[in-house]
């Protein structure tokens, strides 16, 4: 699962993010300025897609570091919630 970082990209995901690091890079949620604020409609744009894809809102998508993390951060919310238990 956590091999994504290593994977070979196809040419259109490399093209992709070389077009948005080029002209659409900036930190989100930081900035009162045009760049981030188109950043941050690519971002949110993203998780639609990713939402309609697998079939969920595209407030409950979470982007995370990496598998492991995400995996750690739902057993964390299952323990915490009570709903897992020893």
């Amino acid at each position: 699962m956590d091999n994504g970082a290593s994977t070979q990209k196809p040419q259109m995901v490399i093209d992709g993010v070389s077009e948005f690091v080029a002209h659409d890079y900036a930190n989100i949620h930081r900035g009162l300025y045009s760049l981030s604020e188109r950043s941050e409609e690519i971002y949110h744009k993203s998780k639609e897609t990713v939402a309609e894809f697998i079939g969920c809102k595209a407030s409950e998508v979470i982007y995370t570091y990496n598998s492991t993390y995400g995996i750690n951060l739902i057993a964390q919310s299952l323990v915490k919630s009570k709903f897992l238990k020893k």
